[in-house]
C-alpha cells in the first residue's frame, strides 16, 4: 500500500465515522435538543486548520515511517518474525497505549496542558468536539507515533487498522449519545464509552485526571484512573474549575496556549496528578 491509498481509506473511514456517530448521537442523545451547530464555529475551522497543518508537516508519514521500516528491517516484530495474525492486533494495542500516555502527559505537564486546554474548552461536548485540537498538540504527538512504528516495525495494514478504529473511537467517546446502563455496565470494563470520557471533561477539577485512554480502558484501570461513569449522571463539561459559560472562539482557540494560564493549570498539575 502506498502513501495515497493510506491517505484515502483513511479519510473515507474518517468521513464514514463522523456520519455514524452523528447519527448516534442524533437518535439517542445525552442531552436533548444539542444538535451540531452552537460549536461547529469553533470546532470546524480548528478541524481545516490542523488538516492543513498535518498534511504540510507529515502527510502520510505514519505509512512511509511502517514503509522504511520494513525496508530496513527495523522493529520487533521482525527481530521475533511475528506472524501478521499477531502483530495487526499489537500494533493497536501498542499505539492505543502510547495515545494514552501522551493524554497523560498532555494532564500532567503544564507546557502541553497549554495546548491540550483548547481540546478541553468545548463546553458543549459533541462529536465535532473530537475535532476541537489544537494544532501544536497534533503536531507534537507525531515523534511518539512514528518512534513507535519504527520500535515495532509495525505493518501498514496494522497502522491504517489503528487508524480508523481510534478515529471511529475517539469521535464514539466524545458524542452527544446516551447508551442503556445495561451496555455501559456489560462493556467498560473493557472500552471506553461516552459517559466514560464525558466525566473526564468534567468542569470539576476532581475529574480531569481520570479516564485518559479512548479505545481500552484497561489502561486507566492497570494505572488507578479509572472512574465509573453512567448517562444518567449530569455532568457539565469545559475547562476544569471554569464557570459554566460559553466556550472560546475560534481565535481564542488559537491564542489559548499562549496566554496565562486559567484557575487549573496555575495549580501543579504535576504533583496533582502523582496523588491519582
Amino acid at each position: 500500500m502506498d502513501e495515497a491509498r493510506f491517505q484515502i481509506y483513511k479519510t473515507s473511514g474518517f468521513v464514514a465515522s463522523f456520519v455514524l456517530i452523528y447519527a448516534v448521537q442524533t437518535l439517542w442523545p445525552y442531552a436533548r435538543g444539542k444538535v451540531l451547530g452552537r460549536n461547529w464555529r469553533q470546532n470546524l475551522p480548528l478541524a481545516a486548520v490542523n488538516t492543513f497543518m498535518l498534511t504540510t508537516a507529515c502527510g502520510a508519514c505514519l505509512c512511509s515511517a511502517a514503509i522504511l521500516a520494513q525496508s530496513r528491517g527495523w522493529g520487533l516484530f521482525r527481530i521475533a518474525k511475528a506472524p501478521f495474525w499477531l502483530a495487526l492486533p499489537a500494533t493497536v494495542l501498542a499505539l492505543d497505549f502510547v495515545l494514552w500516555a501522551w493524554h497523560l502527559a498532555n494532564h500532567r505537564w503544564r507546557w502541553l496542558w497549554r495546548f491540550h486546554q483548547v481540546h478541553h474548552s468545548d463546553a458543549e461536548f459533541d462529536v465535532t468536539t473530537s475535532l476541537r485540537f489544537h494544532a501544536g498538540e497534533l503536531l507534537l504527538s507525531l515523534p511518539a507515533k512514528v518512534a513507535t512504528i519504527f520500535m515495532l516495525g509495525a505493518p501498514i495494514l496494522g497502522i491504517l487498522f489503528f487508524e480508523l478504529v481510534f478515529g471511529l473511537f475517539n469521535m464514539f467517546v466524545h458524542s452527544n449519545a446516551r447508551l442503556p446502563e445495561w451496555i455501559e455496565r456489560r462493556f467498560s470494563s473493557l472500552f471506553v464509552l461516552p459517559a466514560s470520557h464525558r466525566l473526564h471533561h468534567s468542569i470539576g477539577l476532581q475529574d480531569y485526571n481520570r479516564n485518559f485512554g479512548t479505545i481500552l480502558s484497561l489502561w486507566d484501570r492497570w494505572r488507578g484512573t479509572w472512574t465509573e461513569a453512567r448517562s444518567s449522571d449530569t455532568i457539565q463539561t469545559g475547562l476544569p474549575g471554569a464557570l459554566p459559560g460559553p466556550a472560546p472562539g475560534f481565535w481564542r482557540c488559537l491564542a489559548l496556549p499562549f496566554g496565562p494560564l486559567g484557575n487549573h493549570a496555575s495549580r501543579d498539575t504535576t504533583r496533582a496528578g502523582a496523588a491519582d
